[in-house]
């Protein structure tokens, strides 16, 4: 029997094997990883987000995160899934429409009025069966250039525009 529940402590190892397999050929496949940052994020003093496990008869068979937002010009809250993943075995039998659906119950008892989502081929074809679609121009700003452009804080406008990071920055990792 399938369950979808909140993720606890002793749900990590398996989490970390999910995330193993679901970043690969990601850019991000040989970043390191550590249970640690895993713990501290969902688990920790002030968790920044909150993530959902399907387990099937003891096992965790696949994951989904989800986090309450405001849409400012609607003026209602959303439910946000991030992270939505499957067990390549257990694909195709409906686990990431159970995912999506637990997610919107706990957005709706949070406060939220609809979801945004999206994600790859099971979360989307899932999506194009009951919601409305548009492109979108998702970007990322990360690694160095993350760091470079948190760095321009507080200065002038027109610095922080002659310092704007390049886009080839944002495929380097972070320095500590």
């Amino acid at each position: 029997m399938l369950q979808i529940r909140d993720a606890r402590l002793d749900d990590i190892p398996a989490i970390e094997e999910m995330v193993e397999d679901f970043v690969k050929g990601h850019p991000a496949e040989n970043q390191p990883r550590s249970a640690d940052a895993l713990r501290r994020a969902y688990f920790g003093e002030r968790p920044v987000t909150h993530l959902l496990v399907a387990e099937r008869d003891g096992d965790i068979v696949g994951m989904g995160q989800w986090r309450l937002g405001h849409d400012m010009f609607w003026g209602w809250f959303f439910v946000e899934a991030e992270w939505l993943y499957v067990r390549p075995r257990c694909r195709g039998s409906g686990i990431v429409t159970a995912i999506v659906a637990a997610i919107c119950g706990h957005g709706r008892r949070a406060g939220a009025q609809f979801l945004h989502g999206g994600g790859g081929e099971g979360p989307q074809k899932l999506y194009e069966r009951v919601a409305i679609g548009m492109l979108s121009r998702e970007c990322f700003l990360s690694g160095k250039g993350f760091q470079v452009m948190a760095s321009l804080e507080g200065l002038p406008v027109r610095e922080i525009v002659r310092r704007l990071p390049t886009p080839e920055l944002s495929r380097q990792p972070a320095e500590s």
